[in-house]
């Protein structure tokens, strides 16, 4: 955190962490446990003793996709209480620490070959949710006005994105090709962090164009990417259809697509950033999908007190893990580990007005005032045209 401004009173400038370390691969774990939010058991094709393989898809609908990213033998099928409302379903399956693959992805040499239906189909088979949490029927499709792909992280502490374009930049090229053929939008623009310029291919497609970003937080965050260098607003779906014009993906999604593609093979593992609070060095590990955070950590080389807590996916947009059985999923990017003299205890004392979280909030919110509402319920009242604040 860079805290120097010209007259003492801006805002601390928040910097994304260092991403020179290399990338370390770990090794299996025992047990991996795959989570599939919002789906009943009966979506399963597969029971508990059965044999799976590395890529084979346990649904048991052909339009769904639930992807095993190791071989080994279904131990345990029950429910978790989602991050969201209702519950995920998790799969627990015992390791084998040999891949035997199956998948009916066959190995695509030319993307230009393939119908955008057709690519997106297949990007959702070998198991990337980015374009499915727009449309899940790849055959409906909204009209896209800018594709962005970024080079930077959606936290401070998270090298995911950087480190993937770091190592891969020099297959950007097949990358974009691929995403602006599956999306159809007319035009792509790369964000890289300003101090990784020098890793900016030459040979990216045209219509494609480079925007340096101040690698500075929240440069990162997708809304902000789709604002100020997209078409203006990000591409979601919600219960009352598709908004936005832009769609963002992150370096390190958009390059396992295209390697995923090429070669016949699911999407199985993920670049995670492990850090220690009030520690500036941090490791970035490459992790099957579905590991326990406790295999990771002990592969850093990191516990957590009785009384300390793990961040997942950051300081800034994460969340609480109370249990570092929790497994990584397709969208851990990092996980942070507090102490206990770290952790911030809940405390019922009146507000005093002194407007210090005012002052500092990224987004200038009125964050007193939020808590007063907060306090009152003065939020979720519905009025004519969506919730009230008062």
């Amino acid at each position: 955190m860079d805290l120097r401004s010209f007259f003492g009173i801006l805002p601390p400038r928040i910097l994304y962490r260092d991403a020179s370390s290399p990338v370390e691969a770990i090794s299996l774990p025992e047990k991996v446990t795959l989570l599939w939010p919002g789906k009943p058991a009966s979506f399963l094709k597969v029971s508990v003793g059965e044999e799976v393989k590395t890529g084979q898809n346990l649904a048991r609908k052909k339009d769904l996709v639930f992807v095993s990213p190791v071989s080994g033998q279904v131990e345990e099928v029950f429910t978790l209480p989602g991050l969201g409302k209702g519950e995920d379903l998790a799969v627990t399956i015992r390791v084998t620490q040999q891949d035997i693959y199956e998948t009916n992805l066959e190995p695509v040499e030319d993307f230009s070959k393939l119908k955008p239906m057709e690519l997106r189909a297949l990007i959702m088979e070998a198991g990337f949710d980015n374009l499915s949490s727009i449309s899940h029927v790849p055959t409906i499709w909204p009209q896209v006005d800018c594709l962005t792909i970024s080079a930077l992280d959606l936290d401070p502490i998270s090298c995911a994105n950087r480190q993937a374009f770091q190592a891969n930049a020099k297959h950007l090229a097949d990358s974009i090709q691929l995403l602006l053929s599956a999306t159809q939008a007319p035009r792509c623009v790369l964000a890289v962090p300003d101090d990784m310029m020098g890793h900016v291919p030459e040979n990216l497609p045209e219509g494609c164009t480079v925007a340096s970003v101040a690698n500075v937080y929240p440069n990162g965050l997708r809304e902000i990417l789709a604002k100020d260098h997209g078409a203006g607003r990000l591409m979601e779906a919600d219960g009352s259809g598709i908004r936005g014009n832009t769609v963002v993906v992150g370096a390190e999604h958009a390059l396992a697509m295209a390697v995923s593609l090429r070669q016949g093979r699911p999407f199985v593992e993920k670049f995670v950033t492990v850090a220690r609070h009030g520690n500036d060095q941090s490791k970035t590990f490459k992790v099957r999908i579905g590991t326990p955070i406790a295999h990771v950590l002990k592969e850093a080389g990191l516990s957590v007190s009785p009384k300390g807590k793990l961040i997942v996916n950051g300081i800034m947009k994460g969340y609480a893990c109370f249990s570092d059985q929790q497994p990584v999923t397709p969208s851990t990017d990092c996980v942070h580990v507090q102490g206990q003299e770290q952790v911030f205890l809940y405390q019922d004392i009146q507000c005093i007005n002194c407007g210090k979280c005012d002052a500092i909030c990224p987004v200038d919110l009125a964050v007193g005032l939020l808590g007063r509402m907060a306090e009152y319920g003065k939020f979720g009242v519905q009025g004519p045209w969506g919730p009230k604040l008062y």
